[in-house]
């Protein structure tokens, strides 16, 4: 079969690919069957060739990660690791400067817009989880809170019920419905009369063009995790989990809609909680919405919270600053909230404004970038990517690892307390500190090739080769023999 007839099928006929013709088996080998490497690059497009292929005994589940961000799931996904079974990640992500951060981290990223990308590839067959991670400006204080516009969050619950009708339909049932005469069941000719879901009615876009009329577009991308989870599961039914996070300030009725749409596609079960990094030992106050679905397993984030209460950790002791410091946020501007914040108690939320943090009393004691890496979770050194504002940026957004780690820990049944612990215990001590309050590294460059640095996914304007498997060597012709 070649490449145009096997991409011609529709998605639910896309035949297996051997797994003996994977480069991963025998890289030496220019040929694998009747695919050339070439043709395999351009088959898995822009994911890596080694999704093509089903995954061994042992392998690690994959996992899809959009809007990926600079690294902070992945960070939580090896927490919960821990020198055990890993996970296979690739992450989707359009800001360039973040898809740079989680590459110099050896993150693989794919930048490209989520809406560009299709959630039925052939090479997302075999994916197990899904996470979504939607900007939420649109939501939190610190935007224009469109979202909450009454006529916006009506078209975004509009979308939702219309995600479904792009990829399982409708449920029809095993008697003819009452428009017989329009209905794509009852008049397909080769109907058995059996109940089924009929199958998309409608395209994706078609489902996103109540987005066209929202205020803000951005309101709808939290609509994309639906679209994907349905796409997936519809198309192949091997994904089993999503997570999402979004802003606490998200009104309750977008995860409780989530949820129904879910529920109607058979997915067993979903919840969602508001959570605050700080009540696990982080030393900033990061209240974030989080979502978890199973497609077969009941779950639930109340074990998400300690079995017994975790003392509250201050700023000071995971900077190492002496006591009585207080931190200045906004100058001289009187605010209702006030423009200073001790450290001698758990910090509040890092934002991308916090680029002009300083100590009290001394304006030329900034706070840097690594002192507000360990203030979200992250590692001291995490090669953040492009300018001081960028980088901020990037940090106030992140995803923090322990909340990653506890919320997929929950989700999958895996221990989370003793790592996130022992990670915590790790990231505040005193090699940490020392580093985290040096001058600001300097970026790492995204043309880089050092060790450690991922290769980035071939994008979508031109193909490359895939980044864990090397290009096929040079083929050589062996002489010919006489019969």
């Amino acid at each position: 079969m070649t490449r145009q007839e096997y991409t011609s099928l529709p998605p639910r006929r896309w035949p297996n690919l051997s797994t003996a013709g994977d480069p991963a088996w025998f890289p030496q080998l220019r040929q694998t069957g009747p695919w050339s490497h070439r043709e395999l690059v351009a088959l898995a497009h822009p994911w890596p060739v080694s999704w093509l292929y089903p995954p061994r005994r042992g392998d690690p589940p994959r996992i899809v990660n959009l809007f990926a961000g600079p690294g902070g799931w992945e960070v939580g996904l090896q927490i919960l690791a821990d020198g055990g079974t890993p996970f296979d990640t690739v992450g989707v992500e359009l800001d360039e400067n973040a898809a740079a951060t989680a590459r110099a981290a050896g993150f693989r990223r794919i930048v490209a817009d989520v809406r560009h990308l299709d959630p039925t590839h052939p090479a997302l067959r075999y994916v197990e989880g899904l996470i979504v991670s939607a900007p939420c400006i649109t939501w939190s204080p610190a935007g224009l809170r469109q979202g909450h516009a009454y006529a916006n969050l009506e078209l975004l619950l509009d979308v939702l019920p219309l995600a479904l009708e792009a990829t399982f339909g409708h449920w029809h049932d095993d008697g003819e419905c009452d428009e017989g005469d329009s209905c794509l069941i009852c008049t397909d000719p080769v109907w058995d009369g059996n109940c089924g879901w009929t199958g998309p009615l409608i395209t994706r876009n078609d489902a996103r063009e109540p987005i066209s009329r929202m205020t803000d577009p951005g309101i709808g991308l939290v609509a994309e995790s639906v679209l994907w989870a349905l796409s997936l599961s519809a198309c192949y039914d091997n994904l089993q989990w999503l997570a999402m996070e979004q802003s606490s300030a998200l009104p309750s009725i977008v995860p409780d809609a989530i949820g129904e749409v879910l529920e109607m596609a058979d997915w067993r079960d979903c919840a969602h909680w508001k959570l605050d990094a700080a009540d696990v030992g982080l030393a900033s106050h990061r209240r974030r919405t989080y979502l978890v679905a199973g497609r077969h397993e009941m779950v639930s984030l109340r074990t998400a919270q300690p079995i017994d209460p975790t003392p509250a950790r201050t700023a000071a002791q995971a900077l190492g600053w002496q006591k009585g410091v207080r931190v200045n946020t906004r100058g001289n501007r009187a605010t209702p909230g006030g423009n200073e914040w001790s450290a001698d108690e758990t910090a509040t939320a890092v934002t991308g404004r916090s680029r002009s943090w300083y100590w009290a009393g001394d304006p030329q004691r900034r706070i840097t970038t690594g002192e507000a890496s360990l203030l979200v979770g992250m590692p001291a050194g995490h090669p953040w990517d492009g300018s001081d504002t960028a980088r901020f940026r990037q940090i106030g957004d992140v995803v923090a690892p322990t909340e990653a780690a506890r919320v997929l820990g929950t989700l999958l049944g895996r221990p989370w307390r003793e790592a996130v612990r022992g990670y915590l215990e790790n990231l505040y001590g005193p090699r940490s500190q020392a580093r985290a309050a040096s001058a600001n590294p300097r970026p790492v460059s995204r043309r880089a090739t050092a060790a450690g640095t991922a290769p980035g996914l071939p994008g979508l304007d031109a193909l490359g080769a895939p980044a864990e498997l090397p290009p096929p060597a040079a083929e050589r012709r062996r002489p010919q023999r006489s019969r």
